[in-house]
């Protein structure tokens, strides 16, 4: 058996615009230098679809499905498993020409932890979007209804600014500054699409709100200097903290610590983004110190655009 194609996908993190980007105002999104793959192949002694995911050489996820009407047949984790047949179903809603032969194997790799948030969910619509040929978009939002900016991160070739429906922005960030902003798992993964149902159902955002966002996102981008950095850092978290009615990690886990720390997607879970003028030791063990061991340098993760 050999495989008929391979597909790659990039992981991401939202840098601004948390919760806002879901009304329409524009973010700063990261595609990142991990993320999944997909192979697809043909087994002619197989009646089911057969997935099996993997991570670190080891099965997290496996499942067989129906091939007719997509129905669980038997698997590892239900709820995924539920989530991945609604996914081919919607598939064939968006294509109704979609057909394939029973038999057909899938197989996945993540290159980060599932539970980190960097977008199994994400990286797996857009690799299944590649191969059966829908729009990611469309897709994601009829599953997910998130803003579709970790979809864009999948295919991006760098940092990108993200307005959802509108076109991707590709941006540099070449902060001078990097070797000085790091991020840090918190230990918890949130679940995002719970977060976005909440969020969309009870909170009103103005116009005026989209605007002051959009214009913080373009701060960011062009922002040079680690203390004006710092500035919009401590900014974006107090205006984000007014809206969804939380104080920001810092002030509730983090006030002695040197520097800025900013949640990344929703609050209260996945990564943080450090800010400080600290050794990379002495942050580090700043962390390990509060139970927090999975370190990243800005730049070992976030992917960067190459120039022509």
């Amino acid at each position: 058996m050999s495989f008929q194609s391979t597909y790659h996908a990039n992981g991401k993190l939202l840098l601004t615009g948390e919760y806002l980007v879901l009304h329409g105002a524009k973010a700063i999104a990261l595609p990142l230098k991990v993320g999944q793959q997909l192979s697809v192949s043909e087994e002619n002694y197989s009646d089911s679809i057969h997935w099996q995911a993997f991570y670190d050489g080891q099965v997290w996820f496996s499942c067989k499905l129906n091939p007719t009407d997509f129905s669980v047949m038997n698997t590892s984790h239900p709820e995924k498993a539920e989530t991945l047949s609604q996914i081919f179903q919607t598939i064939r809603t968006l294509n109704p020409a979609f057909r394939h032969n029973a038999g057909t194997k899938f197989e996945t790799t993540l290159d980060a932890n599932p539970e980190w948030g960097f977008g199994s969910s994400s990286t797996l619509i857009s690799l299944l979007s590649q191969w059966a040929g829908v729009d990611p978009f469309a897709l994601n939002e009829l599953v997910f209804r998130g803003s579709g900016f970790d979809i864009a991160c999948a295919t991006a070739d760098g940092p990108i600014l993200y307005t959802r429906n509108n076109p991707v922005q590709p941006i540099s960030l070449d902060y001078p500054f990097s070797d000085q902003l790091f991020l840090v798992y918190s230990g918890k993964k949130k679940k995002t699409a719970g977060e976005v149902e909440s969020f969309l159902k009870e909170k009103k955002v103005s116009n005026q709100m989209i605007g002051e966002f959009s214009a913080l996102a373009d701060e960011f981008a062009g922002c040079r200097n680690l203390y004006e950095f710092n500035k919009l850092v401590h900014f974006h978290e107090q205006q984000v903290g007014k809206l969804i009615g939380k104080s920001p990690v810092k002030a509730v886990r983090f006030s002695d610590f040197e520097g800025e720390i900013k949640s990344l997607g929703a609050w209260g879970g996945d990564f943080y983004l450090i800010s400080t003028e600290l050794p990379f030791t002495e942050m580090k063990k700043y962390f390990e110190n509060k139970g927090m061991d999975t370190v990243f340098r800005w730049d070992d993760l976030i992917l960067k655009r190459q120039l022509a």
